[in-house]
C-alpha cells in the first residue's frame, strides 16, 4: 500500500477513536410514558350524574424526557433534566404545572462524592417522600386533592383555591404543585451513608424588592435498613401554609405494607391531619393487587378507598384496573380532578364512585 495513502487513514481512524472516547464521557437517555384509559364515574355535576370517559394518566403521567450526563473525571458528573407532560388524549401540555415545553422538570447540576445541587424546576421534596409512603396504586388515587379539602371542597379565603396539589400556588403563576420553579435543589449521595438519604429545596419568590416573599422550601430525610423504610418531611410556603409528613413502607410476609401522615397547617382557616395506609402483594406472576384509604379530619370527614390491581406484560408495558369510592365532593380519579379543573360542571359532588381500565405503556 501506498505510505501517502496509508497515513492519512491512520489519522482519520486515532481521530475517530479519540472522538469515540470523548462522547463516551457523556450518556444522553431519552425516555417516556403514555396512559389512556376507559373511565366511569358517579356523582358528576350537580345532578350527580354518571359519566364516561376516556382518561389519562390514571396510573402514570404521560410524559416523555431528557436526561444527560457527563463525566467530569474524580468522580464529578453534570447534569441536565429535562421533561414535559403531555395527555394521551389530545396531544396537548398536561401532566405538570408551568405551561411550557418542559413543564415537569428543566434543571441542570452538579454531583459528586459530595452530593448533587441542581438549578431549575425541581421536584418538592415533599411530594418524593410522600410518594415513597403509599401502597400499589397510581395516579388514581388522587390524595392531593384531599389534602386541603374543607367542607366539600377545597381550602379557600385568602389562600388560593391549590387546584393541583399541596405546593401549588396559582396566584403567583408557579405550577400545578409538584414541580416547584426557580430553585435549587441539594441531595445528599445516594448509598454512601448507610442507608441515610436527604434533600432540601429553596424556591426564590421572584418578588421585586422583596426577597422572602413568595418564597418556598421543602426537604426530606429518610432512612433505609433493609427493607424497611422511614421517611420525614416538611415544606413550607410564605405567608400561606405549612405541612409536614412522616411516613414507612415494610414488608409483612407476602405483603408490603405502607402508610403516613400529613399535618396542614394553612395560615388562615383550620389545620388538618390526613391518614393513608395501603398494601399490595403479589397474587401471581406478573400480576400485583394494591389497597389504600385515606381519610382527612376536617368538616366532612373525606375519605377515599381505592383497589388497584396491575398486570405487566412486559417490562414497560402494564394493563391496570382501579376503582376509586370518595366522599364529599373529593374527585375519584385523577383524569377526574382534571376534568374538573377544566370544567366546572365535571366537578363531582358528594359520594362518587369512579372504575377504571387501562394501558400504561414506558419507552
Amino acid at each position: 500500500m501506498n505510505k501517502r495513502c496509508l497515513a492519512p487513514a491512520m489519522a482519520s481512524a486515532v481521530a475517530l477513536m479519540s472522538s469515540s472516547a470523548v462522547l463516551a464521557e457523556s450518556a444522553i437517555n431519552i425516555y417516556g410514558n403514555i396512559d389512556a384509559s376507559v373511565v366511569t364515574a358517579s356523582g358528576i355535576g350537580p345532578n350527580s350524574e354518571r359519566r364516561w370517559s376516556l382518561g389519562e394518566g390514571n396510573w402514570a403521567p404521560s410524559v416523555w424526557g431528557f436526561r444527560v450526563t457527563e463525566d467530569l473525571g474524580n468522580g464529578m458528573q453534570a447534569h441536565v433534566h429535562l421533561e414535559g407532560g403531555f395527555s394521551s388524549t389530545s396531544g396537548a401540555i398536561a401532566n405538570g404545572g408551568t405551561g411550557g415545553i418542559f413543564s415537569r422538570m428543566a434543571n441542570v447540576g452538579i454531583g459528586g462524592s459530595l452530593g448533587s445541587l441542581s438549578a431549575g424546576l425541581n421536584l418538592s421534596p415533599f411530594i418524593a417522600a410522600y410518594t415513597s409512603t403509599v401502597g400499589l396504586a397510581g395516579n388514581n388515587f388522587y390524595v392531593p386533592a384531599l389534602l386541603m379539602h374543607r367542607d366539600g371542597k377545597v381550602t379557600s379565603g385568602t389562600i388560593p383555591a391549590y387546584t393541583g396539589g399541596t405546593d401549588a400556588d396559582p396566584a403567583f403563576g408557579t405550577t400545578g404543585g409538584f414541580f416547584i420553579p426557580n430553585s435549587l435543589t441539594y441531595s445528599l449521595p445516594r448509598d454512601s451513608l448507610g442507608g441515610l438519604n436527604a434533600s432540601i429545596l429553596y424556591s426564590f419568590g421572584g418578588v421585586p424588592g422583596a426577597n422572602g416573599e413568595n418564597r418556598f422550601m421543602a426537604g426530606n430525610i429518610g432512612y433505609q435498613l433493609g427493607t424497611v423504610k422511614l421517611v420525614a418531611a416538611a415544606s413550607d410556603r410564605d405567608a400561606q401554609y405549612r405541612q409536614y409528613l412522616i411516613g414507612t413502607s415494610f414488608p409483612l410476609g407476602p405483603v408490603n405494607l405502607a402508610a403516613n401522615y400529613v399535618h396542614f397547617d394553612p395560615y388562615v382557616g383550620d389545620s388538618s391531619n390526613t391518614f393513608v395506609i395501603g398494601a399490595d402483594m403479589e397474587v401471581m406472576p406478573s400480576t400485583r393487587l394494591g389497597i389504600n384509604y385515606a381519610h382527612n379530619n376536617s368538616i366532612g370527614s373525606p375519605e377515599i378507598i381505592n383497589l388497584s390491581a396491575v398486570y405487566a406484560l412486559s417490562k414497560n408495558t402494564k394493563l391496570y384496573a382501579a376503582y376509586n369510592h370518595a366522599t364529599d365532593g373529593i374527585p375519584s380519579s385523577y383524569s377526574g380532578n382534571n376534568d374538573a379543573a377544566g370544567n366546572a360542571s365535571l366537578a363531582q359532588n358528594g359520594k362518587s364512585d369512579a372504575f377504571m381500565v387501562g394501558v400504561q405503556k414506558g419507552f
